[in-house]
């Protein structure tokens, strides 16, 4: 990706809300010696029901926060974001940045023994297609499942479980079918809910989350250099909420969370 060891010691992480968290919560485990700056982009939740148009306007708003901020790194904790505008935010961004896509295919590619492998993610990722182009370049088969509702059901607390597994069955039942061996969690809320799916599949399949190769990846950057141990959280709206379900998520109180005009 990068060349190895560089000194990012100010990292940015992004999502439309509460997803994210599942991949900061992995990448502070191994590394919390770091300045963390987490934006949930809560008044715009949920991305995937955002037009390509929406979603580069919303990027660059992104770039210019976390330009403000003077990061090293952002790690665009988001598959919609990172589907649709990643190389747009490169381009405008005086910091490095890293999407999850990448190494949600590494890790299915790693896993699948049948090569069929299983995508869920909003519409807008699995419209985009682009898990489905890199996976079918590695000769593998895909069947891609765009799940409406998953998104709420985490930003809501998973509130409604009889709902929640009936519209597990509705999105999972076509990549069952399918004969999947693996199923990549292509959006960062779903990791919330894996409960919920391991429920209906069973332990025929496994199923990757993008985090847990891409901290490893970002350790071997970055490794654990002594910093300012330091985390601040923004959002767009909504910040009681972000702090009372994102504690849950990252299992640990959140203080203080601003929100942003």
């Amino acid at each position: 990706m990068y060349s190895k060891q560089k000194h990012y010691n100010k990292i940015g992480f992004v999502d439309s809300g509460l997803g994210g968290l599942t991949v900061f919560k992995k990448v502070k485990k191994i590394m919390p010696n770091k300045e963390y700056i987490y934006f949930a982009d809560s008044a715009n939740v949920p991305y995937g029901s955002k037009t390509r148009e929406q979603m580069l306007k919303i990027s660059e708003n992104i770039v210019r926060f976390f330009n403000e901020q003077q990061i090293d790194l952002l790690v665009v904790a988001c598959n919609t974001l990172t589907s649709i505008a990643l190389d747009y935010m490169k381009s405008i961004a005086n910091f490095d940045i890293i999407g999850v896509i990448e190494y949600g295919v590494k890790s299915a590619l790693k896993t699948t023994s049948n090569k069929k492998v299983g995508v869920i993610a909003t519409k807008a990722t699995v419209d985009n297609g682009l898990y489905k182009k890199l996976l079918e370049q590695k000769g593998i088969e895909v069947c891609q499942s765009a799940c409406f509702d998953f998104v709420g059901f985490v930003e809501e607390n998973c509130k409604d479980k009889e709902k929640i597994l009936k519209k597990v069955e509705e999105y999972l039942k076509p990549i069952v079918d399918f004969g999947a061996d693996t199923i990549i969690l292509g959006c960062t809320h779903y990791p919330v809910l894996i409960e919920y799916l391991k429920q209906y599949t069973g332990d025929n399949i496994t199923f990757v989350d993008p985090a847990d190769l891409l901290s490893e990846d970002i350790y071997e950057i970055c490794g654990n250099y002594q910093n300012i141990c330091d985390t601040k959280y923004f959002v767009t709206k909504n910040p009681f909420d972000f702090k009372i379900n994102g504690s849950k998520i990252i299992g640990q109180p959140i203080e203080k969370v601003t929100e942003m005009e």
